[in-house]
This record gives structure tokens, sequence and C-alpha cells, in this order.
């Protein structure tokens, strides 16, 4: 059976992953985890493309983007992974494929399916037992959420979902905060739903979306 064809749309946010080939542990350096933050931060600036998550783990990594009407989401990730395996490749003069299956793409809904959407993000690290808690991780997003501190190499821009939480920057701050500590349904069912689904949202959402996909 031939692989599904890829959902794409102008001017919708997109939860994105992708893997190492043979799900091997390429990235458990944090300077490569930093090259990783630096291919991405200049390929998504070249495309206009916005960035509202990201977190890098040992064998694959995490976004949630925003797609314009001119980007074209499989040349951008394509141009970003292929920069990436180039780089690598040559720092440890190596061959053969770094990255495994194409990426995986889920249209998300710009509300709690958001929200539930950077939770997942920003709790992966915690999730895997690499650290106990997600300020710990120190490339991903979580800090920018949850205590307004700037990403070190990527220009994260705040979720609308986000911002609707509050009008004080710290209460948006603190609600976050235990919204990605506590427990939530919806997140924890994210990592099935987003592995299998290819739009993520209510019943009217997905139906829109497959009219203009």
């Amino acid at each position: 059976m031939g692989r599904p064809l890829r959902l794409k749309a102008p001017n919708l946010t997109y939860h994105i992953t992708s893997r190492t080939n043979g799900h091997r542990l390429f990235m458990k350096k944090k300077a490569d985890q930093k090259m990783l933050c630096r291919c991405l931060y200049k390929i998504l600036v070249k495309h206009g493309v916005t960035i509202y998550a990201y977190t890098p783990m040992m064998n694959h990594f995490h976004m949630m983007i925003h797609i314009n009407k001119e980007t074209d989401l499989s040349k951008v990730m394509c141009e970003f992974k292929v920069l990436y395996a180039k780089l690598f490749n040559k720092k440890y003069k190596r061959s053969g494929h770094f990255w495994g299956d194409r990426f995986r793409s889920c249209i998300v809904q710009d509300d709690q399916y958001a929200l539930a959407c950077l939770r997942y993000i920003d709790r992966n690290a915690v999730k895997a037992g690499l650290v106990d808690h997600p300020a710990k991780w120190h490339l991903a997003s979580f800090g920018s959420y949850a205590y307004g501190q700037p990403h070190s190499i990527l220009a994260l821009v705040p979720h609308p979902a986000y911002l609707a939480l509050a009008s004080s920057r710290n209460k948006r701050r603190e609600f976050y905060l235990s919204f990605v500590l506590g427990k939530d349904d919806l997140s924890d069912e994210l990592p099935g739903r987003l592995h299998k689904l290819q739009i993520l949202g209510s019943a009217e959402f997905v139906e829109e979306v497959r009219k203009i996909a």
C-alpha cells in the first residue's frame, strides 16, 4: 500500500516530527542539537515560516509551525533535513542516510488543540525520561512560554491560543506552567493521535480543512 498523500494548505498550523534512520541516537550531544536548531532557524527565516514551539530529542524532533500562503511545507522540510544531514555527516566523517522515513505532519486547530500540542511538545523530554522537569531541557520552547525567556537560537512566536489565556504576561506564564506540569486528558492522548491523524481538531475544522487541502 502506498503512503497517504500529505494534506497541505496555506495559513495553517502544523505539528511536525521526523526521526533519524533506524531511530539511532545521532543527536545525543548538545552541540548537535544546537546545530539542528541553527539549521532550522536558517531555513525558517529564509521561507518566512513562523515557529511556535520546538524541542530536539536524541533521535527526532518536534515543532509547531505556521505556513503562509507562498510556502511549500515539503520544500521547507527537505531543505532543512538535507542541510543538517550534510553538516552532521561532514562533522563526523560519515556517509549514508541520516534521516529515516519522510517527516510526519498534522494540521492543528488553533485553539485548545494547539495548547494541548504545545504541552505535548514541551513535555516530550520528561516523558522520555531525559529530565524530571521541562525547564531542564534547555533548547525546548518551554522556557519562553512558562518564564518569558527568549530562546537562545530560534525566533519563537507565542501561539495565539497562548496569548488568549490572559491579558497579563505573568498570568499567562503561571497558567501555562501549571498546565504543562498538570494532567490533561487531550494532551495525554496526543502521541497516538498525532502519529495517526492528518488533522487534529473539531469535526467542523476537519471538514473545513479537507475542502481546501
